[in-house]
């Protein structure tokens, strides 16, 4: 999404009846925003009083009417102006251009959201060259603009919700707390109903959730954990912050997640928790893993940093093993403005184990009871979680769109697609297809404007960091050729039809001239 700020006077040109007819570009450039789903159109909030005033002596020049009634028509005029537009807060500290007060806030509002200044003023055009846009020139760059569509829009979720965050950022400034207190007890009390558990804490990052989750249950040094051989290498992190050993298993190469049939093989006297992670927002088999677990009496933590919101027959992953991890690393369906994680569970102790290793060890200020870290969600980034639990089914809606067209489209085309058994409702974090031709491929999208990503290049066993667990290549081959094909798509809830539509076009060309 492209932030734009419209300067006063293309706004009063919309709304002052004939002036509109002088000043056809303004019009113009007015549709355009407000039509087109790539860009968010603001006003500045300083502009308010002015578009008011110039507005009303404007209509008193064309409409025989009373003043009370000309107000009542600028008043309905701006509400709904602001259906289609929205404020920009005007920074509390900037340089006054007093020539031209006006169009220093303006200016200095645009600047606080990197966008540009719409105008049909040339002096500030000349003054301003860098932020402000004459229309016709911007009408000129919206026609000849290339397509770029983006892998994720992170800055799109700010501006939807830039009032929600302003709110619990003052909120959080304004208490003189900084550190844990009611703004983060909050969220985890609310991230728990969401997750239908008992508990949540708070912790600084998807990581510290593994790895404190893993010492609440006891793992050790000379413990081993079973982990998937096909995931982001922070779950294996985390076992080995803890002393213990990352026992890799394959994964069912439909559903890229750890294959259950494989895992009892892997078992050993020194296991003591499984580790499942539901990949790219899709719930593993749970029920098989956990009837594996009890035959065993081994613990489960499941990583569900991909899976905010996701369904496991019909249950909201959260409870259904004995702990789960989360990351709100900014690119997840629920992503903080940095980084940030917790765990949520059913079992007392498991909780408040983990809020006293998160705290120094320590659950009285001063008073340690163990060896603990400091990893603390940070109480700004509970405010933002806040403003975005509150839209996280949405947004998972909208990602279930997306995926559902790229499946409709790209069915008997020679790719991949992701496969979704009955009982699970994934997220999409991620739409994973695979090709043969990979790198090519996502080398042509890039060309044709489409931006992707790979997740991941190189699977754990084959990183550096743990060339100690002598894996080489053929050890885990399913993983391999997982990481040698596959590709991500853009999604996202903030990417629109239009988009998804180009992306669509431009697989299919790509990928068919790759058969």
């Amino acid at each position: 999404m492209i932030p734009v700020i419209l300067d006063n006077n293309i706004i009063i040109d919309n709304l002052a009846g004939r002036r509109s007819d002088g000043y056809p570009q303004s019009k113009q450039v007015y549709e355009l925003l407000c039509n087109h789903q790539n860009y968010t159109p603001y006003i500045s909030s300083s502009s308010l009083d002015n578009i008011e005033f110039v507005l009303f002596n404007e209509l008193k020049k064309t409409l025989n009417l009373s003043s009370k009634q000309t107000n009542i028509i600028v008043h309905a005029a701006i509400k709904d102006l602001l259906t289609h537009v929205k404020i920009a807060k005007t920074p509390s500290y900037i340089n006054i251009d007093y020539d031209d007060i006006e169009d220093s806030l303006v200016i200095a509002s645009a600047k606080a959201l990197n966008a540009k200044v719409i105008t049909r003023d040339a002096g500030m055009v000349r003054k301003y060259p860098d932020i402000a846009l004459h229309t016709a020139d911007f009408i000129k760059q919206h026609q000849e603009k290339a397509q770029n569509i983006p892998f994720l829009d992170l800055k799109a979720a700010q501006q939807e919700l830039s009032t929600e965050l302003e709110q619990g950022f003052d909120r959080v400034l304004n208490s003189g707390w900084y550190i844990l207190g009611s703004e983060v007890e909050t969220f985890e009390a609310e991230y728990a109903a969401y997750c239908e558990a008992e508990h949540c804490v708070g912790v600084a990052n998807g990581l510290d959730a593994l790895h404190l989750a893993l010492l609440a249950l006891g793992v050790g040094v000379g413990d081993e954990v079973i982990v998937p051989s096909n995931t982001y290498i922070a779950t294996w992190l985390a076992v080995s912050h803890c002393g213990a050993t990352p026992v890799p298993v394959e994964p069912d190469p439909r559903t890229y997640n750890i294959d259950p049939t494989r895992i009892e093989a892997a078992i050993t006297s020194r296991t003591k928790v499984i580790l499942p992670v539901h990949l790219y927002g899709q719930p593993a088999d749970m029920d098989a893993i956990l009837a594996i677990a009890r035959k065993h009496g081994l613990r489960v933590l499941e990583d569900g940093a991909q899976a905010h919101g996701a369904r496991y027959k019909g249950k909201r992953l959260g409870t259904h093993g004995d702990v789960v991890a989360w990351s709100f690393y900014p690119g997840k369906n629920l992503g903080a403005i940095g980084d940030g994680g917790a765990i949520t569970t059913n079992d007392v102790n498991i909780a408040e184990r983990i809020s006293t290793l998160r705290n120094y060890g320590s659950h009285v200020k001063y008073v340690n009871d163990i060896c603990g870290f400091n990893s603390r969600l940070d109480p700004l980034q509970a405010a933002a979680l806040r403003a975005k639990l509150k839209v996280l089914d949405r947004w998972n809606t909208r990602r279930v769109e997306i995926a559902a067209q790229y499946t409709s489209e790209f069915t008997n085309t020679g790719l991949i697609l992701p496969f979704v058994p009955e009982w699970a409702n994934p997220v999409w974090h991620l739409f994973v297809i695979q090709h043969p031709q990979r790198n090519k491929l996502q080398q042509q999208l890039k060309q044709a404007g489409i931006n992707t990503l790979i997740h991941y290049p190189i699977p754990p066993h084959l990183q550096a960091a743990y060339a100690g667990l002598g894996f080489g290549d053929g050890a885990f081959p399913i993983a391999e050729a997982i990481h040698q094909n596959v590709l991500s798509l853009p999604i996202g809830p903030h990417l629109d039809k239009a988009c998804v539509e180009i992306a669509i076009q431009a697989l299919r060309t790509t990928s068919k001239n790759e058969r």
